[in-house]
């Protein structure tokens, strides 16, 4: 294929149409009216190139009508002469190569492929292809645009830092871009995590930055046969030692500096970079603020594909180079899949994730469906349901976004499913297949109203949906907060319940409304077991852990200390969890309710105590200025009542065995991990 006349516009084929390329890549075109024309948007699922058709009518993009929709590039070759692709990482390779095969020209999201073999073998037809016909293959490494990284870029080659000693670079936030599929988390679509998504970005930049020659010194991730989620790299490029840490679910920060024998420069990884700064090694500041954009570098999101897609097109004219290059895609897998290796890859080491349990029940054969799997104790579930049985799993989450965290597991066995908890049909479809769902979720967003739909008219639609789909057990997870500890010294599941009451619509009465519906809905068809747990904390709790590890300082004067308050009746997420492996295989317990706790007594001083300790606060001063605690928080911290576990214990063989001292221990592990210490957020 001749290259493209500078007359004729790129007649342009979007390959993938899926969150990037709505995200990044359709937004660019408008701008390029008269030099790259959309005629082709391609998906195997048409719905999706549909909403990216939509996107780009609303964006004015230009001969929208014009534009054909495809479900296979063979079907629409004869429409375009150069694509953008954007499919699933492990299927590059596979969809770029019959595109240079017949002449087509590609610029390629990265990673350039999943494996070195077909990254290699992509660059050879890539060279072929140019030889032949001056088809030209491109990587999308769009952070070469960026004003800060240019900057870095030209005071190294110019020799402003003078030798460069060492590179520290941070980049980690909870993961908020929402994905169209789960395919970002399969490891047989993405290949790999967060080193695969962020760092191709960040190892290109350091290739840029340092040159070819690299080491990998040592690398760990957290990975237990899914995708990494975490993962921290020492590499060495000709002697400049690289530190390098990623997290989809930390907040790390995103900083990179560079430190030089003459001066130090420190960027702000994300767009805009935010403040940025060049100091000498004496001290001088030259420079702190905003790094103005020099060309091709573009001070704007939409630009920055902008320039990218221009430049593109006149690659494909023969006009320019592009930016990067198949080398440049090549060497970053190298440098990713050596990572990769058995020979330096080493686990990260997660406590709390992968504690030892005493045997739980097989559960194979069975398939069990987890609402709210995304949350607190839903995702410690699905963990303990992939790590420690044989079932296979069916997560049932709002969004696949939220669900980052469990992308780490072995997923032979997970089948994630996207389902509305007011949305009778869609929960239908997750369930289908599925012999026992554990319901976890309840309302957490939203106002008053909002909260209480989908905690009470959830619950019906979850009996409703597992009726319909032939579910034979719901495990519904309530709370002792429906029993009315008023006046009372112990709690069991004959303790009378506490009043219910229709203009309090809260969380108690939430919960109690939604296990009234629960016990009401078994029959002969359908059996349900209502869990009744204490006040759960551990890793990635909300209320009991990571709102006291945030609250403030102040509020710990007021807060009961050493035998002070009342019976907290702490327990520790996987106890919670292993009494809901139970319930789910135990005969005979239709229509049962069951409190589920820890029997060593707590009282709330002791838990407290235990927070200020892993925050590092020293005991509170007897005259010490309170904070803000309200009175009916207080209240709640005076009840005497201590729940008993003797049903639990008899009918489900269940015994908790987290005692409170190892739970702290493992919550201040992952704490300080999450960064949520004191010294952590400094």
């Amino acid at each position: 294929m001749t290259p493209v006349t500078a007359v004729t516009p790129v007649r342009l084929a979007i390959i993938g149409c899926g969150a990037a390329a709505r995200g990044c890549h359709i937004p660019a075109l408008p701008p390029l009216k008269g030099d790259v024309r959309l005629t082709v948007l391609v998906d195997r699922d048409i719905r999706q190139a549909e909403a990216a058709l939509a996107l780009y009518r609303e964006l004015g993009g230009a001969d929208a009508d014009q534009v054909v929709l495809a479900s296979d590039p063979d079907e629409v070759a004869h429409l375009f002469d150069a694509a953008v692709v954007v499919v699933p990482h492990t299927k590059h390779a596979e969809t770029v190569e019959p595109l240079l095969a017949a002449g087509k020209h590609v610029l390629l999201e990265k990673p350039m492929t999943t494996s070195v073999a077909d990254a290699t073998r992509l660059a050879a037809a890539a060279d072929a292809a140019a030889r032949d016909r001056g088809t030209v293959l491109a990587m999308a490494h769009p952070r070469r645009l960026f004003p800060a990284y240019a900057w870095v870029h030209r005071l190294i080659r110019d020799g402003e830092l003078g030798e460069v000693r060492r590179v520290e670079w941070a980049e980690g936030h909870p993961y908020a871009w929402e994905p169209v599929s789960w395919s970002m988390f399969d490891r047989r679509l993405a290949g790999g995590g967060v080193l695969t998504d962020t760092a191709s970005h960040v190892f290109d930049t350091l290739l840029w930055w340092l040159g070819p020659d690299v080491e990998v010194v040592s690398y760990e991730d957290n990975s237990l046969g899914g995708v990494e989620t975490d993962a921290s790299a020492h590499l060495r490029f000709s002697g400049v030692d690289v530190f390098t840490e990623f997290s989809r679910l930390r907040d790390l920060g995103i900083s990179c500096k560079v430190v030089g024998t003459e001066a130090t420069v420190t960027i702000g990884t994300d767009f805009p970079a935010g403040e940025c700064t060049l100091i000498t090694a004496d001290g001088k500041e030259l420079h702190r603020g905003d790094v103005d954009a020099v060309a091709p570098a573009q001070d704007e999101w939409e630009l920055l594909f902008t320039e990218q897609l221009g430049n593109f097109a006149a690659a494909c004219r023969g006009a320019a180079a592009p930016h990067s290059d198949a080398a440049d895609g090549v060497r970053v897998v190298e440098l990713i899949q050596e990572c990769y290796g058995e020979a330096v890859r080493r686990p990260m080491a997660q406590p709390w994730t992968g504690r030892a349990h005493t045997a739980s029940p097989a559960l194979d054969g069975r398939t069990v469906a987890v609402t709210g799997a995304s949350g607190f104790i839903g995702g410690r579930l699905v963990e303990r349901l992939a790590l420690t049985t044989g079932a296979d799993i069916r997560p049932v989450v709002r969004g696949f976004g939220r669900a980052a965290r469990l992308s780490v597991l072995p997923q032979d066995r997970i089948e994630f499913r996207c389902g509305d908890l007011l949305d009778v049909e869609s929960l239908t479809e997750a369930f289908a297949g599925c012999d026992t769902v554990v319901h976890c979720a309840f309302g957490s967003d939203g106002d008053e109203s909002a909260r209480w739909a989908v905690t009470v008219e959830g619950t019906a639609n979850v009996l409703a949906a597992a009726r319909r789909a032939g579910v034979r057990r719901v495990v519904h997870l309530s709370t002792i907060d429906v029993y009315d500890a008023t006046g009372a010294s112990e709690l069991t599941e004959e303790s009378p319940a506490r009043p219910a009451d229709p203009a309090d619509r809260e969380y108690e009465q939430q919960k109690l409304a939604a296990e009234r519906t629960v016990l009401a809905a078994g029959d002969g068809a359908l059996e349900t077991v209502v869990l009744q747990p204490g006040v759960v904390y551990g890793p990635w709790a909300g209320q009991w852990t990571t709102a006291q590890l945030l609250r403030e300082a102040a509020d710990f004067a007021e807060l009961p200390t050493g035998e002070g308050g009342g019976a907290c009746n702490a327990v520790y997420v996987d106890d919670v969890v292993e009494a809901a492996l139970r319930a789910i295989v135990a005969e005979g317990m239709a229509g049962r309710r069951f409190l589920v706790g820890h029997g060593e007594p707590v009282t709330w001083g002791a838990f407290f105590d235990a927070v200020r300790a892993v925050r590092r606060l020293g005991d509170p001063l007897p005259d010490a200025e309170g904070g803000s605690v309200p009175d009916w928080e207080l209240e709640l911290y005076r009840s005497e009542a201590r729940a008993r576990f003797d049903a639990a214990r008899e009918a489900l063989g269940f015994e908790a065995s987290v005692g409170f001292a190892e739970g702290m221990a493992l919550t201040a592990r992952w704490a300080d991990w999450a960064g949520l210490l004191p010294e952590a957020r400094g």
